[in-house]
């Protein structure tokens, strides 16, 4: 969570989002085939394919080529060219696999005061998280940390990451910490009208709670053979 967290702000760090911006209607937008729909604010536009393309090239870099996130979609208001970067969302679909809730009920921690892990970027002064949050009514992960950029300042960061079928589907929203009160309910009218087809919407299994169950089941099954068997040989003559 950490390298993922850090790497979507190296990437808006890295470069300034420029180009022309295809025109974004104020009503919902459907991505991800149509499998996923949400609304954006008035005036909000698209950060062209090819900026995306940059942000993953630029993250490369600045890791050594260790690491590469993509980002399907990205966002920007009218504002943003006050600002060269912010604020954006961007939007990271990852068919990685299903994941059990379970894992994720200890994140309900709410405020936190924890500092950020050793060895961060050069473009990285200080990171540190302020809330961490699992949402089981959405199956939503909810995480806010702050980071202190060289070149930038401090900048706040609200992610939120639901959960599907086939993985997650992560919005990610950076702006300045000085105007993260006035900006945050942007993000959370996003995060609440976020819309996720029954195809990929996860539904919970009784052993996501427990990802262990399916083992001490068969465990435990395999303990009842052994015992049955050895009493019938006990009865034999």
């Amino acid at each position: 969570m950490w390298r993922l967290t850090t790497l979507v702000v190296l990437a808006a760090a890295a470069t300034a989002v420029g180009g022309a911006a295809s025109d974004l209607p104020a009503e919902a937008v459907a991505i991800y085939d149509d499998r996923v729909t949400f609304t954006l604010p008035d005036g909000w536009t698209e950060i062209p394919p090819g900026n995306l393309e940059e942000l993953t090239m630029r993250v490369a870099e600045a890791t050594g080529g260790r690491s590469a996130e993509y980002y399907q979609h990205g966002y920007y208001p009218p504002t943003f060219a006050d600002d060269p970067w912010l604020p954006h969302v961007l939007v990271q679909i990852r068919e990685s696999g299903r994941l059990p809730y379970g894992r994720f009920l200890g994140f309900d921690t709410g405020a936190l005061d924890d500092e950020g892990p050793d060895g961060l970027p050069p473009l990285i002064l200080d990171v540190a998280v302020d809330r961490l949050k699992f949402d089981t009514e959405r199956m939503c992960l909810r995480l806010e940390h702050t980071l202190d950029l060289r070149f930038k300042g401090r900048v706040r960061i609200l992610t939120a990451s639901f959960l599907t079928e086939r993985g997650v589907v992560a919005f990610h929203f950076a702006d300045r910490e000085r105007r993260i009160d006035e900006s945050r309910p942007i993000f959370d009218n996003l995060v609440a009208g976020v819309t996720l087809a029954p195809e990929i919407a996860y539904r919970p299994r009784l052993t996501d709670r427990w990802p262990g169950l399916y083992f001490f089941a068969a465990a435990a099954l395999m303990a009842v053979l052994l015992i049955l068997t050895i009493l019938r040989q006990r009865r034999r003559p």
